[in-house]
């Protein structure tokens, strides 16, 4: 793992807002950029809001670089669009209502920004700097602010090598025993970030899951079931394409699930999963130290109508219907809903839209709801020890030959 040639300039990506009720005259805090680049020209870029990668280029068979991270030229798009690229805490995915202020991001929510909606580890502004080569960043989550006990110190550290892995090392200790689960959500398109479903539709994913957990397609709430993957969509142990007929035979419309990451120990670190752009020949491979993988596939990405396509109106469904969550019967009663609450058209680098299907995420992380199901692997943080996330996305590129 070399980086000591990685080249790391930091800049200036924007502001913080000011919250509601400050002083005009007083000066804005800034949120820093810093530019990866290692010897071979893959560059990456990481802002202090959200302790999130904001780009990554990386170049094909070709040679050709491309960013094939979706996200935003400004703050404004970060500050109208959470969680893209961002680190998700304290709590990655949904746990019952009664546990407060635990969030996933399922779709990019246009209704909340710094004054509206919950403070978490994704929209504020990390303290940063280079030491060492690598970039680090670090956040007090208050109690009192994010609704969980205790206050925790988290500590993220990016290293980017000159063969093109992104290492992500994840600490944190608490004052009091507390939930605890973070991961990197970031969302990519090997193709390209603006190339949308139809480069999407392309990729081949192989993920090292022999079982998948139970979820309530419609609230995103796993229901504590842990299933084997045998003959179900969720066989991911060899290739498969993630084209259309794929991603709408699955309830909810795409994948937007978590599966258990095989391991002769649940807090090893190995691999989790493989994904690859035929047609430009770059691939991603995600390692970590966490026994789950959650996969989504850009399913609630903002979409003219929210409808399938209608080449897909005379699909059999398999007698599925009363399971699908967008069969052809609820479809256009869900349409309609949807069209009458349409959200303005997110619009992402270099002004391009981002649209259902339009990326994905690969984010390694604990099981979900583990606090309420006994046998799955404990998220409690309790003061003296501290959690350890080791994450990595490794980029390639594969020749014709």
């Amino acid at each position: 793992m070399s980086f000591k040639d990685t080249l790391i300039e930091e800049d200036g990506f924007g502001f913080v807002p000011r919250p509601r009720g400050m002083v005009p005259s007083k000066l804005c805090e800034i949120v820093r950029r810093y530019t990866l680049t290692n010897k071979n020209k893959g560059i990456v870029r990481l802002i202090s809001w959200g302790a999130s990668i904001q780009s990554i280029k990386i170049p094909n068979r070709d040679g050709k670089l491309a960013d094939v991270v979706l996200g935003f030229d400004d703050m404004d798009g970060y500050l109208k669009n959470r969680y893209m690229g961002s680190i998700i805490g304290r709590v990655a995915d949904h746990i019952p209502m009664h546990f407060s202020n635990v969030i996933y991001p399922p779709t990019i929510k246009k209704d909340n920004n710094y004054n509206n909606g919950t403070v978490a580890f994704d929209n504020v502004n990390w303290h940063s700097q280079i030491v060492n080569n690598r970039v680090v960043m670090s956040h007090l989550s208050r109690a009192d602010s994010e609704g969980y006990p205790g206050d925790v110190l988290t500590q993220v550290k990016y290293t980017w090598t000159d063969d093109n892995q992104l290492h992500i090392n994840i600490r944190a200790t608490s004052t009091k025993p507390t939930l605890i689960n973070i991961t990197n959500y970031c969302l990519f398109n090997l193709a390209g970030h603006g190339t949308g479903s139809k480069e999407l539709k392309k990729h081949l994913l192989i993920v090292n899951a022999d079982s998948w957990i139970f979820m309530d397609v419609k609230n995103h709430l796993p229901i504590g079931i842990i299933s084997p993957v045998d003959c179900t969509p969720f066989e991911l142990r060899l290739p498969v394409q993630l084209n259309q007929r794929r991603l709408f035979d699955i309830p909810g419309g795409g994948y937007n699930h978590n599966l258990c990451i095989n391991s002769p120990s649940c807090w090893c670190y190995r691999f989790h999963a493989r994904i690859l752009h035929p047609t430009s020949g770059r691939f991603l491979e995600v390692y970590s130290n966490h026994p789950g993988l959650r996969i989504y596939t850009g399913n609630e990405l903002p979409y003219p109508d929210y409808a399938y396509p209608p080449d897909l109106k005379n699909h059999e469904w398999g007698g599925c219907q009363d399971t699908q969550v967008n069969s052809v019967e609820t479809n256009s009663l869900e349409s309609t809903k949807k069209r009458e609450k349409r959200e303005v058209e997110i619009y992402g680098k270099e002004g391009i839209p981002y649209r259902r299907h339009g990326g994905f995420a690969l984010s390694p992380q604990n099981y979900s709801n583990t606090v309420n199901v006994k046998y799955y692997p404990s998220c409690m943080l309790y003061p003296g020890k501290i959690y350890v996330h080791d994450m990595t996305y490794k980029f390639g590129v594969i020749s014709k030959d």
